[in-house]
């Protein structure tokens, strides 16, 4: 199974009284804004759990977690007779 992704939802206050929820991920240190909300809210509860059902929307499976994307696997294309930069076997006559 593929790792968590390390997602939180955070509320920053612009302003005193308008709260707008964040969902901010992880990459390494660092953290970067995946999704804001766009207009504020009177309350830090009511944007908390605005981020919350946000969120949620992006998982599959909520027993899961929100997961990293499994590698897609790339079959080798089958060539001909051809090996190195595609110049092919030499011919022996």
């Amino acid at each position: 199974m593929p790792d968590l992704r390390r997602i939180a939802v955070t509320v920053v206050e612009e302003e005193e009284g308008a709260y707008r929820w964040r969902l901010i991920e992880q990459y390494g240190e660092d953290w970067h804004v995946l999704k804001q909300q766009s207009r504020s809210m009177g309350t830090y509860k009511a944007a908390m759990a605005a981020g919350l059902l946000e969120l949620q929307k992006m998982i599959d499976d909520l027993d899961v977690g929100p997961r990293e994307e499994e590698p897609e696997i790339v079959k080798a294309k089958k060539s001909g007779p051809n090996f190195g930069f595609g110049f092919g076997l030499p011919s022996f006559k």
